[in-house]
C-alpha cells in the first residue's frame, strides 16, 4: 500500500520547503505556489510578461550555492513576509511587497553569496499581473510538473551506502511510503490517484549535483548521483508526473496505479 507521508512546496527557488497537511492539485498545475519564486542571476533577462522556461543554472540553486542550506526559511504567501534563520537567529524578515523590501531581500543575498554589486541577484516571480494565478513556475523542467520520491526507494539506497540519506535532498513534493524500492519506475506510462486527484507518471527524475548538500550543515558530503550509478546502473530517483484531473491531496491518502 502506497501511502502519502508528506506533501511539500518550495515557494523559493533553492530556499527551505513548506510542509503541508492537504493541497488541491489543478489539472496541469504544478502544487500551487510551487517555485513561484526565484533569485535570477545578473545576467539573466528575463521578462514576467511572457515567461519562459530557463535551466536551472539562471537561478541561485543548490547545485552551485550550497550554502543555501545554511538558511531555514519561512515564507507566508498571504502576507508575502520572507523570515530566514540562521542557527535559529533571524537574519532576513521582510515582506516581497514593494521594491525597497525586495532590494533588502537582494542585497542580503549578493552579501550572504560574497557576490559583487554586478552580480546582485534578481527576485523574480512567475505569478499573472498580481493575482494568485501560477503562470509560471521555476522548476527544473520546462513542464509543470509534480515530483514524488518512494521513501523504500531512498532506504534501499541508505543499505547500500550504509548511510542515512536525508529525503530533504531530493526536494519532492511528495514523500510516498511505497510497497517496494524503485517500484515508481514501473508507474511510468501510467496513471496514478493521490486523493481524489488523477496524474499521469511520465518521466524518472535524474539527480544532479545539487543533491550531493547536505540540508544538515550545507556540506557537500556525499556524490549522490556518482553512488546511484555505480549502485544501480543510472542516476535516477523519483519520478515526474503531471496533474490531469485535479483533487484534493492529503497526508495519509493513498497512491494507487489505475
Amino acid at each position: 500500500m502506497n501511502i502519502i507521508k508528506q506533501i511539500t512546496k518550495y515557494p523559493i527557488k533553492g530556499l527551505s520547503g513548506e510542509s503541508l497537511e492537504n493541497v488541491f492539485l489543478q489539472t496541469n498545475q504544478v502544487l500551487p505556489g510551487d517555485r513561484e519564486f526565484a533569485f535570477a542571476r545578473s545576467n539573466v533577462n528575463y521578462d514576467p510578461e511572457n515567461p519562459v522556461y530557463l535551466k536551472k543554472t539562471n537561478f541561485l540553486a543548490l547545485v552551485k550555492e550550497e550554502k543555501l542550506a545554511k538558511l531555514k526559511t519561512e515564507f507566508n504567501s498571504s502576507s508575502q513576509q520572507l523570515k530566514i534563520k540562521i542557527d535559529n537567529q533571524i537574519v532576513l524578515n521582510e515582506k516581497l511587497i514593494n521594491q525597497e523590501n525586495i532590494s533588502n531581500v537582494e542585497y542580503f543575498f549578493q552579501k550572504y553569496l560574497n557576490l559583487s554589486h554586478e552580480e546582485k541577484p534578481m527576485l523574480v516571480r512567475g505569478m499573472e499581473n498580481k493575482t494568485s494565478r501560477l503562470k509560471h513556475s521555476f522548476s527544473d523542467l520546462p513542464n509543470k510538473v509534480i515530483s514524488i520520491i518512494n521513501l523504500k526507494s531512498i532506504q534501499d539506497f541508505e543499505s547500500k551506502l550504509d548511510r542515512q540519506i536525508s529525503p530533504i535532498r531530493f526536494r519532492a513534493n511528495f514523500l510516498i511510503d511505497g510497497d517496494e524500492p524503485w517500484e515508481e519506475f514501473d508507474w511510468i506510462g501510467k496513471k496514478i490517484t493521490l486523493g481524489s486527484s488523477i496524474l499521469k507518471v511520465f518521466k524518472r527524475t535524474q539527480r544532479c549535483g545539487a543533491t550531493n548538500v547536505n540540508p544538515e550543515n550545507a556540506e557537500r558530503d556525499i556524490n549522490i548521483p556518482n553512488e546511484i550509478k555505480n549502485n544501480y546502473g543510472h542516476f535516477d530517483l523519483g519520478v515526474y508526473a503531471q496533474v490531469i484531473k485535479g483533487g484534493l491531496v492529503s497526508i495519509n491518502d493513498r497512491l494507487e496505479i489505475i
